[in-house]
């Protein structure tokens, strides 16, 4: 059996979006996804995942860039 993409998927998508930091680390530990030891590091990757994926919900779109920019970060990925 293949990987399932579209199970990722939905399962990525779950966990950036309910932006509890519970969650979203069990996430990142699951997929080998490096953890940053700096808390506001940690939330501004996670607020610039949101940001750039297309299936966001509009509110956690805003929500995350409103985010980003009060602490200087930008809401693109580069």
């Amino acid at each position: 059996m293949g990987f399932d993409i579209e199970a990722f998927k939905r399962e990525r998508d779950a966990a950036l979006f309910s932006m509890d930091k519970d969650v979203l680390l069990t996430y990142c530990r699951k997929y080998g996804v490096p953890i940053p030891d700096n808390e506001l590091v940690f939330w501004a990757g996670i607020y610039k995942c949101i940001c750039a994926l297309p299936s966001a919900p509009l509110e956690k779109k805003a929500f995350s860039a409103e985010w980003l920019l009060s602490h200087g970060f930008k809401a693109e990925i580069f």
